[in-house]
């Protein structure tokens, strides 16, 4: 399993039957497998998270397929396999099968954000993925009962899949924030995650690093990657 970090909330998650890409709308992308079904999704609309970039994929890759929030659909040509989510909802999409592999169904469900659109939490296989788009404890400078009421909803939507770690969490850490670090502690706290994947940070990649150095996200040091490319064990190999 392979993670590559391609810029700001962008990453590519090569699994071995099928590449999952989220949030991408700049930098260039990985070398993908040509014969893996793509499953490209987009969390909301802001043009950090969304970039028209997105549908020459269904040329390249045979296929590409789309899951995206409700307004970013709206935008798809009309040739594009999409299927379009809403928050607090479950979907099922069943895949192509891989060269030598059985057809994969990815399992999804839907947060709402309080920014806009959708987080998700996504199950291929053996392998959980939590990506929080622009759902988060934000803590902007601002008055502190407006700070308060962001983490008392982002703690709840995350409650609605609190079931134990997932396997890679991808969420906030944003410098810009009076409290960056609050998104991933609430995350730590309510989820948990096996591997742990800070974004939205631009090319402040310095500032986000030092910000683990915060009592509250230090013990989580040693599953948090800010590498390009980060190489995973399978979970389908984890002891039972």
């Amino acid at each position: 399993m392979r993670v590559t970090h391609i810029y700001h909330s962008g990453f590519a998650v090569e699994l071995p039957a099928c590449t999952l890409l989220f949030d991408w709308y700049k930098g260039e992308l990985p070398q993908l497998r040509r014969d893996l079904p793509l499953v490209v999704f987009v969390s909301h609309e802001h043009y950090d998270h969304y970039g028209r970039c997105i549908w020459p994929l269904r040329e390249q890759f045979s296929n590409a397929c789309y899951v995206l929030d409700k307004d970013v659909a709206a935008d798809a040509p009309a040739d594009a396999r999409v299927t379009a989510v809403e928050p607090h909802a479950s979907y099922e999409l069943r895949l192509p099968a891989a060269p030598g592999a059985a057809p994969t169904t990815l399992s999804i469900q839907t947060l709402e954000s309080n920014d806009e659109g959708v987080a998700f939490l996504v199950r291929a296989g053996e392998t959980s993925i939590y990506f929080s788009g622009d759902l988060n404890s934000w803590q902007w400078r601002r008055p502190a009962d407006q700070n308060a009421a962001s983490e008392k909803f982002f703690r709840t939507e995350l409650s609605r899949i609190a079931s134990g770690p997932v396997d890679l969490a991808f969420v906030p850490l944003d410098p810009r924030l009076k409290d960056p670090a609050a998104g991933i502690a609430a995350f730590m706290d309510v989820v948990g995650a096996r591997a742990l994947f800070p974004m939205h940070y631009w090319d402040d990649g310095d500032t986000a690093r030092a910000l683990m150095t915060d009592a509250r996200l230090a013990p989580y040091a040693g599953i948090t990657h800010f590498e390009d490319v980060c190489e995973l064990p399978d979970p389908s190999a984890r002891p039972a």
